[in-house]
Formats: structure tokens, C-alpha cells, sequence
């Protein structure tokens, strides 16, 4: 079966900063998240600096209803998918915003790739934050979890059984060899220690060579453009790799 995604056009990339239609904003938008004007900024232009096209076009959609928009400290987020009530969205947003912050780092280090948004991942056994499919077949998969999720609720080590079990599924539905990038809020000396437990443990999801992980913080350090070629993600052996060579 063919799957359905979300596609960036690169013709956006290609357009004069200033005339960046709106439907692209809105293409966008559906496979963020939440997001706020910064994260429009890096996807199109490639930097977080000030964009007055962005801050221009981002209105258009609010005050047509097709752009949800919360204030989030000092911030105003938005969103295309449909929230019950400020409350419920406002609990999301948090996790929402990271999970844009990665996908938006990793789009600009490499403007190919097919974006896949997280609903159509539903009924594959596991469901990523969202994926990207490259034009030679490989297709880089996202997981996030704050520092809640992996203190309190323990649903690290159950994502994980869940990839292992369904990875293959995914895998034949969009035609591609998968990596899943595992990010994880906590701190890096924390996350070693899991791994390593891990590792010992014999884990057959921590030794697995389709998964990656990070730490929030160091993903966070690197330039703009260069989360693929950055040597930061820890693979079964215990060491430090780039992903360039697995995408």
C-alpha cells in the first residue's frame, strides 16, 4: 500500500525570502507539532534570526482559524492540529516544541528528504514523533522523551520494545531501511549510565544497530545544518557516531 505524507517542497527553499507562500507555511505547520515563529524562521531560511515574512504570513492563518495559536510564556505558539480546550493543548506544548526543535535542526541538515508527519504512522505498532524518507531509500525516524517520561512513567524501555517488535512494519509500509534517533531530556552523564546499564543487561532494544541516542542538551549545542554529521549519537558498541552514514 502506498503511504500518505507530508512532502516540504524544496521550492520554497529556493524562493526569495520574501514572497515564501502562505500554503507552505500551512505544509508546514502539519507535520510540526507546535511551534513557534523561531522554528518557521529555521525551516525556510535556514537561521533563527528575525524573518519578516514569517512574522507577516504567520498572522494570515492565526486569524483565519487554520493556525491554533496559545501564548506559552512569552511566547506565542501555534498549530494545525485540533485541541480540545487551552488547557489540554498547553499540556503538550512542551513536548510539542521539542519535538519541532529536532525536526527542523535535522530538515536543515539536509533539505531532500520526504517529511513524514506522525499520524501516518498510526497502526504500525509504534508511532514516531514523525520521519523523514530520503530519495536513496533510508529513512531517518524521530523519538523524544522528556525527563518525566523517563524518570516517572518508564515509557523509554516500552518505546523501545515496541521499535524492535515493529520496525519491519514501517519499514515495508514506506519502502525504506529505518534509523530511529532516540533524544532523551536528561542529562548526559544520565543517559550513559542508562545505556551501559542497558548494554550489560544484554537489552536486545539498547543493542540494536537501527538505534541512536541522544541527549537533549548535547543535540541542542550543535550548529544549525549539522545534526547529521555531528558525532553525538551512541550506538550498541558504546561509542559516539554522526548519522550521515546511516542517511
Amino acid at each position: 500500500m502506498e503511504a500518505k505524507v507530508v512532502f516540504q517542497s524544496k521550492k520554497g527553499l529556493k524562493m526569495p525570502r520574501h514572497t515564501i507562500p502562505v500554503e507552505l507555511y500551512i505544509e508546514a505547520s502539519q507535520v510540526f507539532h507546535w511551534a513557534t515563529m523561531r522554528h518557521f524562521s529555521i525551516w525556510f531560511t535556514g537561521s533563527s534570526r528575525r524573518h519578516r515574512r514569517t512574522e507577516t504570513v504567520l498572522r494570515r492563518p492565526s486569524k483565519r482559524g487554520i493556525l491554533r495559536t496559545f501564548k506559552y510564556g512569552k511566547k506565542l505558539v501555534y498549530s494545525s492540529k485540533p485541541v480540545q480546550d487551552e488547557l489540554d493543548g498547553l499540556a503538550k506544548v512542551s513536548h510539542g516544541l521539542a519535538c519541532t526543535e529536532c525536526l527542523v535542526r535535522f530538515f536543515r541538515s539536509r533539505t531532500d528528504g520526504m517529511i513524514v508527519a506522525e499520524k501516518y504512522f498510526y497502526g504500525l505498532g509504534c508511532v514516531p514523533e514523525w520521519g523523514i524518507v530520503y530519495p536513496e531509500g533510508k529513512m531517518l525516524l524521530f523519538e523524544f522523551s522528556t525527563r518525566n517520561d523517563f524518570l516517572v512513567t518508564g515509557k523509554v524501555k516500552g518505546k523501545l520494545e515496541a521499535y524492535l517488535k515493529n520496525l519491519e512494519r514501517i519499514e515495508e509500509k514506506f519502502n525504506a531501511k529505518a534509523v530511529l534517533v532516540y533524544v532523551i531530556d536528561i542529562p548526559k552523564v544520565t543517559l550513559e549510565r542508562f545505556l551501559h546499564k542497558q548494554w550489560h543487561a544484554g537489552s536486545v532494544a539498547a543493542l540494536s544497530p537501527e538505534i541512536f541516542f541522544a541527549d537533549y542538551k548535547t543535540f541542542l549545542s550543535i550548529p544549525i545544518g549539522e545534526q547529521l554529521t555531528a558525532s553525538i549519537y551512541y550506538w550498541m558498541d558504546g561509542k559516539q557516531y554522526a548519522l550521515r552514514r546511516n542517511v
